[in-house]
């Protein structure tokens, strides 16, 4: 294991010896008995991967229109506005000029949903989940009443109260949107045996019950298998105690909110490493073994592909060019099948969703997650996801920090924002093998859906998504004429990869008070079967006489 940059963890209250090992090299870190409070760590294992050369070849194309591969969720692409803004929590420094821990260190004012903007722009990206999540679920009171209760009960931090409830529920009406509500599952709510109680958790049950509520998703718990990071190493869940509490949470919910689905446990991974510590805190395992898959209606994961300047810990710094290696894109798969191996052996019946996902963990990294950088990051997330049959991604998260697809204090959509638009306008839920005459380009990524039914003109329509990742050459994509003699091109492109402007078809994208721009494409003729896209875009193809026979 290299360490590139070291540091020290700070120490509160008393501390102890807190030792990390590896299969690899030692690790050894200074943590707290009652929070880990600063770490600067960088660390991987070994030598980065090397960077495949990028040589500009021609990709020979073939899209499998016969079956389908996959099918996603109508609500496949969803996002997340974090808990700790709806409560005004701790949220992450906007400077981002320090560390920080598993949350934020700044107060933030609580959201702001009744802004018209937002639900506008909002409401363009529906059907989709809004998770109500994040660190600070795991800290939260949920109080009956419009106020925050004079002293909240041990182990508690923050109110969630019956005001941030409905303000959220009044904003899921507006906008088509559905609820996934994280219910927090720390340290507050847990017996002197460290077993979940339902209790708290009911006041709110019998709330949103009350007021007639749709939650379509409950979650228990976020990043269980971080709380020893979170809440202190004392604070550990293992999987089989996991799986005690998401039974008896499971039966609150079919007594109160019998409609809805049952999700966890959230656990997150880290590139490089994958579930970090997972012969200590691991949990997807353990808790798989113990059968309590059977009380889910689907297994939560959390994967970001790097870290931003403010996380303490990292194995692979945020940068702007980063996740131009096509190598460090896989890793999403990887890590996706890893989870996937582990459900398989223990409950194959439930979808694995991934359940939060961002462009750099805590908060994004300042010029590049608010940039178009992420966008080629993203488009390609999204596609790796829906081939590895994921029914539901994440984003974390809607508005706020770097991470955002849009600005929080202007409203203004970033890259990303767009990028998300045309994928939730043109991939539909139905996903289809493409097949590759050779490897040599990596840098091109293909991924095929059948078309959205809301953009679809003609029965058998293939939009094709390709992610050019090459700094220098175009990418030539060639197919064998079964798609049609026509295409449709929705080019997604930009000056630089720092620009905050993203180009369709090389006209900047504005909003004007909310209201989106026309986003339409230019049609070309594919008739000699090649496809020239340019250095550093992605583009959204659709080849409406492509007649699949699993699109019609």
């Amino acid at each position: 294991m290299r360490i590139p940059r070291s540091g020290v963890l700070g120490v509160a209250g008393v501390a102890a010896a807190f030792t990390v090992v590896f299969s690899k090299p030692l690790l050894v870190a200074v943590g707290s008995s009652d929070r880990f409070v600063g770490a600067v760590l960088d660390v991987t294992y070994g030598a980065a991967p090397k960077e495949p050369a990028a040589t500009g070849d021609p990709v020979r194309m073939r899209v499998d229109g016969s079956r389908i591969l996959a099918e996603v969720d109508p609500r496949f692409l969803s996002f997340a506005v974090d808990t700790s803004q709806v409560v005004g929590g701790h949220f992450w420094a906007a400077a981002a000029d320090r560390v920080e821990i598993a949350r934020g260190s700044e107060r933030v004012p609580p959201f702001d949903f009744t802004r018209p903007a937002l639900a506008r722009l909002a409401a363009e990206l529906a059907p989709a989940y809004l998770r109500i999540g994040g660190t600070e679920a795991d800290h939260v009171y949920y109080s009956p009443n419009d106020h925050a209760p004079a002293a909240l009960p041990p182990g508690y931090e923050l109110a969630f109260t019956r005001r941030h409830w409905d303000a959220v529920n009044a904003f899921v009406r507006r906008t088509g949107l559905d609820l996934f509500f994280t219910v927090n599952a720390g340290p507050g709510p847990r017996d002197e045996r460290g077993a979940w109680t339902p209790h708290n958790f009911e006041a709110l049950a019998r709330h949103a019950r009350a007021r007639g509520d749709a939650v379509a998703v409950w979650e228990l718990g976020n990043e269980v298998n971080g709380y020893p990071f979170v809440h202190g190493p004392s604070h550990r869940v293992t999987g089989e105690r996991y799986a005690e509490d998401v039974r008896v949470f499971a039966e609150v919910v079919e007594r109160y909110t019998p409609d809805a689905r049952v999700v966890g446990p959230a656990g997150f991974l880290w590139p490089v490493m994958g579930e970090p510590l997972s012969a200590f805190f691991g949990i997807y395992e353990d808790f798989l073994k113990a059968g309590g898959g059977d009380a889910l209606d689907a297994l939560t994961w959390h994967f970001y592909p790097q870290q931003s300047r403010r996380c303490p810990m990292a194995t692979r710094r945020a940068g702007p060019e980063v996740l131009l290696n096509p190598v460090f894109l896989d890793e999403q798969d990887r890590w996706a099948a890893y989870v996937s191996r582990l459900r398989d052996r223990h409950a194959p019946q439930i979808p694995l969703w991934l359940g939060e996902t961002g462009n750099a963990q805590c908060g994004g990294e300042p010029g590049v997650s608010d940039r178009f950088a992420s966008t080629l990051w993203w488009l390609d997330a999204l596609g790796a996801a829906a081939r590895s049959g994921q029914p539901v991604v994440v984003r974390q998260t809607l508005a706020g920090s770097h991470y955002g697809m849009l600005d929080d204090a202007t409203l203004e959509p970033r890259p990303d924002y767009y990028a998300s638009v045309l994928h939730k306008r043109l991939m539909g839920t139905r996903v289809l093998a493409v097949s590759r005459a050779e490897e040599k380009n990596p840098y091109v990524r293909l991924y095929a859906h059948c078309t959205a039914e809301r953009s679809r003109t003609a029965p058998g329509s293939v939009t094709v998504l390709v992610v050019n990742l090459d700094r220098e050459h175009e990418a030539v994509v060639r197919h064998d004429g079964a798609l049609g003699p026509r295409a449709q091109v929705y080019r997604l492109g930009a000056p630089r990869l720092d620009s905050t402007t993203v180009e369709l078809n090389g006209a900047p994208l504005r909003t004007h008070s909310g209201e989106l721009p026309l986003l339409e494409p230019i049609e070309i003729d594919v008739t000699n079967g090649a496809l020239a896209l340019p250095p550093l875009s992605a583009s959204f193809v659709v080849f409406p006489a492509a007649n699949a026979a699993a699109c019609r």
